[in-house]
């Protein structure tokens, strides 16, 4: 847990990641029945989820969790009436995930 969680923080992060195993656990379930393009989907909005419950409990790079969120979000959707806006969206926060996580083995 990141320095400063107090004990109803802990248990609030904690809720969160069950609520996020809970997630992913039902669209595990539901992708068997659904378009295949439902997947990327749900992963991406899992991202979302644990973007949001990271940045929301204090984690050092709060800023990108809630920026990768926030472009996730603004797109997510895109998956039902735009499939290439979707793919974009993916490959634009693999970018972004990528080029944070190269700047953080430089440092």
């Amino acid at each position: 847990m990141w320095n400063g969680f107090d004990v109803m923080e802990a248990k609030n992060f904690e809720q969160g990641i069950l609520d996020c195993i809970a997630y992913m656990l039902t669209s595990a379930r539901g992708l068997i029945d659904e378009p295949r393009i439902y997947g990327p989907f749900r992963l991406a909005d899992g991202v979302s989820r644990l973007c949001a419950l990271l940045a929301e409990n204090g984690h050092k790079d709060k800023e990108f969790l809630e920026n990768l969120q926030k472009k996730i979000d603004e797109k997510k959707y895109s998956v039902m009436t735009d499939q290439e806006a979707f793919v974009s969206l993916l490959d634009d926060v693999i970018i972004d995930i990528t080029h944070m996580l190269m700047k953080k083995s430089n440092n």
